[in-house]
């Protein structure tokens, strides 16, 4: 199918995609473009204009400032894979990318195309979770900085007001002794995710966990996240943390499968991201 018409517009600065925002408030904005383009060919969404960011200036940078790791919107998902500072700031975003479509998809893909579309399987959605960034949004207004953990509202759904841009996510400093991991299960290699789990481990001098947090996603409507600092020092069953959960049926899984297979995926996060946190190993 063609996609529906709409008016095309082509900003060279923040500014002026804030000002056409601001007039248009129901346009999309187009940057990797992987996921609308599709909704647009098969006239899920009909807007009446599109602003494309891919050419405003200032939004793909990476930079650490005092430990925290500030990524563009604009930064390539291939990107993540490769980048020396985000590998030693932040490993959970290059061993959450691998599990993201294809090297062709992620070159087109971007960082905050994936925060803003909030697909329910997106596994950078759980990585910014599970690592409590912020989501930085701008607007003809002012700027705010929402925390990711109360940015996603559901499937496709966010806390982006009218006019608002995301133009960049922060991620906090990681503690001195930190490991993160990443595990999903899907039908075939590189489709949707199935079920996902990403898991963050902070350990203390005497090597004992002080944090942990698991983001889990297709368990609910958006990326859950669980306390497990007792399944880590207490052996609390991780079953008996996802007690509460209630996942969807869709034409890919079963909520009977999901509850299954969620506790699963969960252990093995844990037990990477500790063994990493420790020490004992490396992010592959």
């Amino acid at each position: 199918m063609k996609p529906p018409p709409f008016a095309y517009h082509d900003p060279e600065t923040v500014e002026e995609a804030l000002d056409l925002l601001a007039a248009e408030p129901e346009a999309r904005v187009l940057a990797g473009g992987q996921s609308l383009v599709q909704e647009l060919k098969f006239r899920r969404i009909r807007p009446p204009a599109l602003v494309d960011v891919n050419g405003v200036g200032g939004l793909d940078g990476i930079e650490e400032t005092g430990g925290a790791l500030r990524v563009g919107a604009l930064v390539r998902q291939q990107r993540l894979l490769h980048d020396p500072l985000v590998a030693r700031a932040q490993p959970l975003l290059s061993e959450a990318v691998r599990h993201v479509g294809y090297p062709e998809t992620r070159r087109r893909g971007t960082v905050g195309g994936s925060m803003a579309f909030a697909a329910p399987w997106a596994e950078l959605t759980a990585a910014a979770v599970a690592l409590d960034a912020g989501i930085e949004a701008r607007s003809a207004r002012g700027t705010r900085d929402i925390a990711a953990r109360e940015f996603f509202r559901g499937p496709h759904e966010t806390a982006l007001e009218p006019g608002e841009l995301v133009v960049g996510v922060r991620f906090p400093a990681r503690g001195e002794r930190s490991g993160a991991a990443c595990h999903e299960v899907c039908a075939r290699f590189r489709d949707y995710a199935r079920v996902a789990a990403a898991a963050v481990v902070d350990v203390g001098a005497d090597g004992r966990c002080e944090q942990a947090t698991l983001a889990l996603l297709r368990v609910a409507d958006r990326p859950h996240v669980v306390d497990a600092t007792a399944a880590v020092n207490d052996g609390t069953d991780v079953e008996e943390l996802l007690g509460d959960i209630d996942p969807p049926d869709d034409i890919e899984a079963s909520g009977r499968y999901r509850r299954r297979v969620a506790p699963v995926l969960a252990r093995r996060a844990l037990h990477d991201a500790m063994a990493r946190a420790a020490g004992g190993e490396e992010a592959a």
